[in-house]
């Protein structure tokens, strides 16, 4: 009997988890959509690359979007168990909540385990293929658009300009055309009564014909030129000009340059290079006073004087000023305010050396620890959402939707800010990271306790009962 009711609460689990799943995932993927559209959008992008592009983004969004299916399906399951009494019939059979909780936990704990594998194998080539596609798509050129009377420049080295453009694409009037790619100025213009507007086959090259027309050339070759600026001009009933596409066209950039990055490593290689950044960052500590030495050298400040031939062991600093002749005593001024000068800038440059080398460990720590945080989140959160859904009782998208998305959006402004201060610095990323779960999973067990026991957490007499008594409380002690 009881496996029976374990895979009933198994079936009822899995159709909501993975619903939400989706909805969340989806979210996710609009809100990328939505950042990138104007970046992305004209620029003539492939439908295959466009497809690559989206579907890693959608993949990539799985780990962060689980724990809230997680969440929001718990919620759902257990509320919709209590509404209908099959949680209440369950718990009349002897069944206590955690029993009747267990299958779905097994199955959360699997989840986890998935979810870290997912994030320690597969994202990082995940990450790896989406970041190196968006960066090639937002740094590619919009497409060729020539509007009617007014100037193109979008392609590099010519001013283009059509009066009008014919029904049919492809038949242009009254065409200017400055050529000034030498970087001397419009050395060449060109004019036609009409034209024809084609593309190569390999899409590299814009092919203009044009008819009945004047082309004017300045020749500047040597520095009389610049002075008498003779000028060739020739008509022509037909001219065909190339201009190179070949700078629309979507170059991808070698992946091997996004290697390095955080999120695109797994547990052994993120650790691997935790280990190095620490092991230099002792050595630049260790460094310092060495190379300080090199720049801030006491010797340097004798001058040409013959106290420095004195034999005083003891001498105050305004002692040993004092014995200088003026001309001396100012040369010694302008040594030590340079040697300061130079030490201080010194000391910047390694404490904002040694400050990035710092961030650039926070990364790779919060990163790390973000692998297990997700995984671990996973069961935190269901310890929060199946108590809290037997304790509302209700189902569907109603209020379990809006209970689980606060809570959720409780749980991402705490571990964001926690992240971002460490980060910045300012908090230990160890610590940062796992104070959502470690908030959390008290409250999950609080939830737990009190649903076990049938508590009405939301039974606002409840309240009023209880802070009655303490302001009678308080009131006795007074009269007394």
């Amino acid at each position: 009997m009881i496996k029976t009711i374990y895979l009933y609460l198994i079936k009822k689990y899995i159709p909501p988890f993975l619903g939400t799943l989706f909805i969340t995932v989806f979210v996710f993927f609009m809100i990328f959509v939505f950042t990138y559209i104007d970046e992305i959008a004209g620029k003539g992008i492939d439908a295959i690359t466009l497809v690559k592009m989206f579907g890693y983004t959608f993949l990539m969004f799985i780990p962060q979007s689980i724990p809230l299916a997680v969440l929001l399906s718990s919620i759902m399951t257990f509320g919709g168990l209590g509404e209908t009494y099959e949680l209440a019939a369950m718990k009349s059979s002897g069944l206590s909540l955690l029993k009747i909780m267990r299958p779905i936990l097994m199955f959360i704990v699997v989840l986890s385990i998935f979810s870290f594998a997912f994030s320690n194998y597969t994202m990082p080539f995940i990450h790896l293929k989406q970041s190196s596609i968006l960066y090639d798509v937002r740094g590619a050129k919009p497409t060729l658009n020539i509007k009617e009377s007014v100037f193109y420049n979008g392609i590099e080295g010519y001013s283009i300009r059509i009066g009008k453009k014919d029904v049919d694409g492809q038949t242009i009037r009254n065409i200017t055309i400055y050529d000034h790619h030498e970087g001397k100025g419009n050395l060449v213009q060109m004019y036609a009564d009409s034209g024809m507007l084609q593309t190569s086959g390999d899409k590299n090259a814009l092919v203009m014909t044009l008819f009945n027309g004047n082309r004017y050339q300045q020749v500047l070759e040597n520095h009389l030129d610049y002075q008498r600026r003779p000028m060739i001009s020739a008509a022509f009933q037909k001219q065909v000009v190339f201009f190179d596409l070949s700078g629309f066209q979507l170059k991808r950039t070698d992946e091997d340059l996004f290697r390095n990055n955080a999120e695109m490593m797994n547990v052994s290689q993120l650790t691997s290079y935790m280990d190095t950044i620490k092991k230099e960052n002792k050595e630049l500590a260790e460094n310092v006073f060495v190379n300080f030495a090199q720049y801030f050298n006491p010797r340097a400040l004798r001058v040409s004087n013959k106290i420095d031939s004195l034999n005083l062991p003891y001498m105050s600093v305004h002692e040993y000023i004092s014995r200088f002749d003026p001309v001396a005593k100012k040369q010694l001024y302008e040594i030590a305010l340079n040697q300061a000068r130079s030490s201080s800038a010194f000391l910047d440059g390694k404490m904002n050396e040694e400050k990035q080398q710092r961030e650039e460990q926070a990364k790779f720590e919060v990163n790390w620890h973000k692998k297990f945080t997700l995984s671990f989140a996973c069961i935190v959160l269901f310890f929060v959402g199946a108590p809290l859904g037997a304790i509302v009782r209700k189902g569907g998208l109603g209020m379990p939707v809006v209970i689980s998305v606060v809570l959720f959006i409780i749980y991402h402004v705490i571990s964001f800010t926690c992240e971002k201060m460490a980060l910045e610095g300012q908090m230990n990323p160890t610590l940062a990271m796992w104070v959502g779960p470690t908030i959390f999973l008290p409250f999950g067990i609080w939830l737990s306790i009190k649903a076990a026991k049938d508590s009405a957490l939301f039974d606002i007499g409840d309240y009023f009962k209880f802070f009655g008594k303490i302001i009678s409380v308080f009131k006795s002690k007074k009269t007394a």
